[in-house]
Parts: structure tokens; sequence; C-alpha cells
């Protein structure tokens, strides 16, 4: 729900409240906390750094690296438990 009110907007997302004091602010907020489903408290640097990094592209790019290197962990660490798996089956035998 979108109120004007005296001195901006109250933007209203599931039960939390907004207040904005300009449109292009509101406009931000609205991106971010209805179209991203963000619905934390978040400083104008934060909601602003936020869609600039949508804007730019910059947010996929670092998601990404993010993905990358989650993934390359993930096989070591799946190699560590097939050597350990060896080691742990070597032992038993002897």
């Amino acid at each position: 729900m979108l109120k004007t009110m005296v001195n901006g907007y109250m933007l209203e997302v599931n039960n939390e409240g907004y207040m904005y004091f300009n449109a292009q602010s509101l406009l931000e907020g609205f991106c971010i906390h209805v179209g991203m489903e963000r619905l934390e408290a978040m400083t104008k640097e934060e909601i602003k750094a936020m869609v600039k990094s949508v804007k730019d592209g910059s947010i996929a790019k670092k998601l990404q690296a993010e993905v990358t290197e989650l993934k390359a962990l993930i096989s070591e660490q799946k190699k560590q438990i097939r050597d350990l798996k060896k080691t742990i089956k070597e032992l038993n035998e002897n």
C-alpha cells in the first residue's frame, strides 16, 4: 500500500512501513522492497548501491563469482572426502 504523506510517501509491504521523502527514493525503495522482496530495513546508501549494482550488472558478476568459488570449494571437499574414505578403507584392510 502506498500513502502520500505531508512530507513524503509511506510504502507498506507485508505490514512493514518504509518512508520516502521524494519520488526517486520511493521508486528505488519500491524496486528493492517489492521487486526484489528485500523486506529488511536498508539505508538510503544501501538502496542506492543495490539499485546501481542491478543496473550496471555488477551484482550478477559478483554473484556468479561467488557461485564459481563455492563450486570449486565443493569439488575440493568431495575430493578430500574420497581421499579420506580411501585412507580409512586401507587402514581397515591392514
